[in-house]
């Protein structure tokens, strides 16, 4: 989680190919994990890298339909700042993390949107985040690697 954080604060990359690029991390057996920066989304699902484990993506991504509403509008309805309750219906741009095995997605997190782009809130956003990885991860198969 403490790497998601970091990376998500300041990855020029993530930030300009929103969706396209993301950082890979590969469960590998003993509790160990592999932190790959900027890897191509639709590689990650077919690259040797990822084989047989358990990955997640990260990636920055808009909500559905978040440029047919004028940002300026202030009767539409949005999901507030730093809600993480709200997280998975934001529109701005925020860290989204996915969970695979052998491509197929098993668990997916919204980082709480931030309109100052900083998602480094203890409690917002790397509490949460620990969580999700915590959750993820003990759903493995017996044997599993981690």
């Amino acid at each position: 989680a403490d790497a998601v954080v970091a990376r998500v604060n300041r990855s020029s990359a993530l930030w300009q190919q929103f969706g396209v690029i993301g950082d890979l991390l590969v469960a590998v057996d003993g509790g160990e994990s592999r932190y790959h920066e900027e890897v191509p989304v639709a590689y990650a699902h077919e690259s040797a890298l990822t084989a047989g484990a358990d990955y997640f993506l990260v990636t920055l991504e808009y909500g559905p339909d978040h440029d047919k509403v004028d940002p300026f509008d202030i009767t539409v309805r949005r999901a507030a700042q730093n809600s993480v309750g709200e997280a998975f219906d934001a529109s701005y741009l925020h860290p989204v993390i996915r969970h695979f095995r052998g491509g197929e997605l098993l668990g997916t997190h919204h980082m709480a949107e931030n309109l100052e782009n900083e998602w480094d809130h203890p409690k917002v956003h790397h509490a949460p985040l620990v969580e999700f990885f915590a959750r993820e991860l003990d759903a493995q198969p017996t044997g599993a690697g981690r």
